[in-house]
């Protein structure tokens, strides 16, 4: 068989175009494969420095989340502690209350409730969550309390405390500092702890003074208590408001990411559609190059 010139030219052509059709399908399998539209930065390097930036953003942003969303946990279970202590201060305020009661307050067993109060005050203030105690200030390894027997009498945090006065800090965003550190040498919890003390005291001796005293201070005590939870609970729903939006920063983020990063299922199912075509109209022009005789030509 003979062929042209121009038919051996045409039939080259051909053939590379079918070539570059094959290693274009091949990339964009491996594209549709992989989920991703590079499979190295040398190929994407307009887009690296975007890439990188927000890759980097991303990690500080998830970092971020993450530790705000632990100090949430710690706020929470901060807050479960100072509820149960204002319950044992309304609990104790009721006792007394009865134990000032002229006919009936001496068969009250104050002494046994009291005890069993001081003890359950020390169990809340060493409150620990993931192994670290709550109301220790940075002494979080620490445990806190430890009330001595017989328990202090007056509102001194250095007869029971072990940790340190420090307030503890998250920085929770750019610009966004929240202190959110109760240590158990606070005024609310030296103040019932001294009342705790100086009512079982005073039961035992039947001072009825230092009954009243410590009744006083333990309604003090109720509206601390609370204070401090309504202050933790508002530092807990600006934490939370922070959290939502640097959860909107994550999906923002990672759109970037997938933009540069990963494939466009449906264009590239598109386009490897059309080059699927394009190759079978190139083999099947290859194989009728291929075919024609010189008898072709004379026709």
């Amino acid at each position: 068989m003979t062929s042209r010139v121009g038919d051996l030219a045409q039939q080259a052509l051909l053939t590379r175009a079918l070539q570059t059709t094959q290693g274009r399908m091949r990339e964009t399998q491996m594209a549709v494969a992989s989920g991703k539209r590079e499979r190295s930065f040398d190929r994407m390097a307009a887009d690296v420095p975007l890439l990188l930036g927000t890759r980097f953003d991303r990690t500080l942003n998830a970092n971020r989340i993450r530790q705000n969303e632990h100090v949430v946990d710690r706020m929470q279970a901060m807050d479960g502690s100072l509820e149960s202590l204002g319950r044992i201060a309304e609990r104790a305020r009721t006792l007394l209350v009865q134990r000032l009661n002229a006919g009936t307050g001496e068969n009250v067993p104050l002494d046994a409730e009291l005890d069993s109060m001081l003890a359950e005050v020390e169990a809340r203030l060493n409150a620990r969550l993931d192994g670290r105690y709550l109301f220790a200030g940075s002494r979080t390894d620490t445990a806190p309390v430890t009330i001595p027997d017989p328990p202090p009498v007056t509102a001194d945090s250095t007869q029971y405390y072990n940790g340190d006065d420090v307030t503890l800090e998250v920085q929770a965003d750019d610009g966004v500092t929240l202190a959110y550190g109760i240590p158990a040498s606070d005024s609310a919890f030296e103040r019932l702890v001294g009342a705790l003390g100086l009512a079982r005291q005073g039961h035992l001796t039947n001072r009825r003074a230092d009954l009243e005293d410590a009744l006083d201070s333990l309604t003090d005590v109720v509206d601390r208590l609370a204070d401090l939870r309504s202050e933790l609970g508002a530092k807990r729903s600006r934490l939370e408001a922070v959290i939502e939006v640097q959860k909107g920063d994550e999906v923002y983020l990672a759109e970037i990411v997938s933009g540069i990063e990963d494939t466009d299922l449906s264009a590239a199912l598109s386009r490897l559609a059309q080059d699927r075509t394009a190759l079978e109209a190139s083999y099947l022009a290859v194989t009728r190059l291929s075919q024609l005789s010189i008898a072709d030509y004379l026709r």
